[in-house]
């Protein structure tokens, strides 16, 4: 498969600025690419999935180097309402809160793939994923403990809700964590399809050019209104969680 820079751009959180830890991030993603390719694991999936779940661990991966909020949010709010850290996987005796787990790669692999199906066809216990789960650990574990932190990550110790100031970059963010960040997107892209005809309605009726600034306000219609993630929130509360360690 590949993956362009572009690819990996899209994923971040600071695009179209470039950060100092993109070069690392953008060659853990190649790597974990090139390991799948001479793998013989899901090899059935299109190469467009397999691109997507290789950015999406990459993010998972920034995510937990960081302690960005994003998993630490969903893990811990899964904790409270299932009395595990994770769904399908319970605890097990190996886990470690908030740090990298096989058992969140394998996950993420799964959500990511259930998510470009739009339906749950990948067993979550399946052989092959497991397998490929642990190849994808064992490759990032090489460099965890080395990997520089990537700040465009760590956006929850940079704002504060309730100061107008930091307004842009609270969108800016929310905007990235609805419909391209590692947890959200996969559930994110099923709104978005819901509203693909209301979206070439808007294009037919005001032409391509001026219907910019509407399909913009239906983008930020459905991520302020439309729950998204494997536990099903609005932006907002994903904000409150992330940023105010607030529990919906």
């Amino acid at each position: 498969m590949e993956i362009s820079v572009k690819d990996y751009m899209e994923r971040q959180p600071g695009n179209p600025h470039v950060a100092e830890t993109d070069q690392f991030y953008l060659w853990i993603a190649l790597r974990l690419a090139k390991l799948w390719d001479e793998s013989p694991w899901l090899r059935g999936l299109a190469d467009s999935v397999r691109r997507d779940v290789v950015l999406a661990v990459t993010g998972y991966y920034q995510d937990v180097v960081a302690d960005g909020g994003l998993w630490r949010s969903f893990t811990r709010l899964h904790n409270q309402l299932h009395g595990s850290p994770l769904p399908h996987y319970g605890r097990g005796e190996s886990y470690i809160d908030y740090e990298l787990n096989c058992d969140d790669v394998r996950y993420v692999i799964w959500w990511t793939v259930a998510g470009e199906s739009g339906v749950d066809v990948l067993d979550p216990h399946d052989k092959e994923l497991e397998a490929l789960a642990v190849a994808f650990h064992m490759l990032l574990d090489e460099e965890y403990e080395d990997a520089p932190v990537p700040r465009q990550f760590c956006i929850a110790s940079d704002v504060d809700l309730d100061n107008p100031q930091d307004a842009q970059r609270i969108y800016d963010y929310a905007y990235w964590l609805y419909w391209r960040s590692f947890l959200l997107r996969p559930s994110s892209q099923a709104v978005m399809d819901r509203a693909m005809p209301q979206a070439h309605e808007i294009i037919i009726e005001a032409g391509e050019s001026d219907a910019r600034p509407m399909l913009l306000a239906l983008n930020e219609h459905l991520m302020s209104t439309e729950p998204a993630g494997p536990i099903p929130l609005t932006t907002a509360q994903w904000l409150r969680l992330i940023i105010d360690d607030t529990l919906p």
